[in-house]
């Protein structure tokens, strides 16, 4: 999250709450390719698909914060701009996630609706890959901040692409190359706000859910999301466990992209927001979440072979739509309620000799 005197201003997350735990990764270690932080990092994105991103003690880390809080001021004020005002800007999912959602435009478990508001911008759009999107004044007036954001995130996400070829034998580069930021892709920096809930009314924001790209670089300084843990019916509320928010770290999580690619090797766990704890629970709620999608053409089939550790495919068991189709197929799934999202992947495997060639599993 950003640093310490920006989480200053806001409420402490209470001491008495159970929350999830997370393994620790440091930027600066990974960077100086430190193999039992490596080691540390690939166990994290097996066994629960999250871990803490901590980017104190780097130079390239500490900026990119300092960049998140420039980030954090402007979703504030983009995200309590009018509503009709925002609405010119209206996002059109499936087919476009990019622009404003309303209060409400979506749905949680029971069928009531959400309780945020996003504004999402489109990498390729800020980094002058595309056409030119429109936004409101406030963003146009921060295409150059924004622009540098997305340099910085995607360089980390590169550095983290690079520990898993390591780590899964595969040759340097080989994930990366499914998400350049030289090729149209649907990543973007979503900018959310969640206002205070009425005490007496408390319940799910945003409901349970995997990410459907290849990796999430979150920031929040307030509470409320929760992850389910393995093996637990997200039905239960017993369940889901609060995720800390820690001054100087990102939540980085696994999406369901790399649990395709990976064969199931690699996590992609349920999550949702609910309410913030405490007294964090009186103040609005705000997350700057930089979402990983690969290029619009890449094959979602597995990177097996070439001496990697990732099973081959039985027959039938590949995915045979390209980025762009099956973003689409799973956004609408969604929506429609005909997917049901479940945690995926963890999958055991054996480091050397032969792979455990099972499929894709749910817990």
């Amino acid at each position: 999250m950003p640093t310490k005197a920006y989480f200053d201003k806001y409420p402490p997350f209470p001491d008495d709450i159970p929350v999830a735990q997370l393994t620790r990764i440091h930027l600066s270690k990974l960077l100086a390719n430190e193999k039992t932080e490596s080691d540390a990092f690939f166990s994290a994105s097996r066994k629960l698909g999250f871990f803490l991103l901590d980017f104190e003690g780097s130079e390239e880390g500490e900026a990119f914060l300092k960049n998140a809080e420039i980030m954090f001021d402007i979703n504030k004020e983009v995200n309590e701009t009018d509503v009709d005002e925002m609405m010119k800007y209206a996002y059109r999912p499936p087919h476009s996630l990019f622009g404003y959602k309303a209060l409400g435009d979506l749905k949680v478990e029971d069928g009531r609706p959400d309780r945020f508001t996003f504004y999402t911008t489109s990498q390729d759009d800020m980094t002058d890959l595309s056409k030119p999107l429109s936004h409101p004044p406030l963003i146009e007036s921060h295409r150059a901040e924004i622009k540098a954001y997305f340099k910085q995130a995607h360089s980390i996400i590169s550095l983290v692409c690079s520990h898993l070829d390591f780590q899964l034998h595969l040759p340097p580069g080989t994930f990366a190359s499914m998400q350049p930021m030289t090729s149209p892709s649907g990543t973007g920096l979503r900018m959310l706000r969640y206002p205070p809930q009425p005490e007496g009314d408390r319940r799910t924001s945003l409901l349970g859910h995997t990410d459907i790209g290849s990796l999430t670089i979150l920031f929040n300084i307030t509470g409320g999301l929760q992850i389910l843990l393995p093996n637990k019916d997200p039905k239960d509320d017993a369940g889901w466990v609060y995720v800390k928010p820690e001054p100087g770290c990102a939540i980085v999580n696994l999406g369901d992209a790399m649990v395709e690619w990976s064969g199931g090797i690699l996590r992609s766990n349920m999550h949702r927001v609910t309410f913030a704890p405490g007294e964090q629970g009186k103040v609005p709620r705000y997350s700057l979440a930089y979402l990983v999608r690969p290029f619009g053409d890449a094959s979602m089939k597995r990177l097996a072979g070439g001496g990697s550790l990732i099973p081959e495919a039985e027959e039938g068991e590949d995915n045979e739509m390209n980025a762009r189709d099956w973003e689409v197929y799973k956004a609408i799934g969604v929506r429609s309620g005909r997917v049901n999202a479940s945690s995926r992947g963890g999958l055991p495997f054996k480091s050397e000799g032969e792979k455990v060639g099972v499929g894709v599993g749910a817990n």
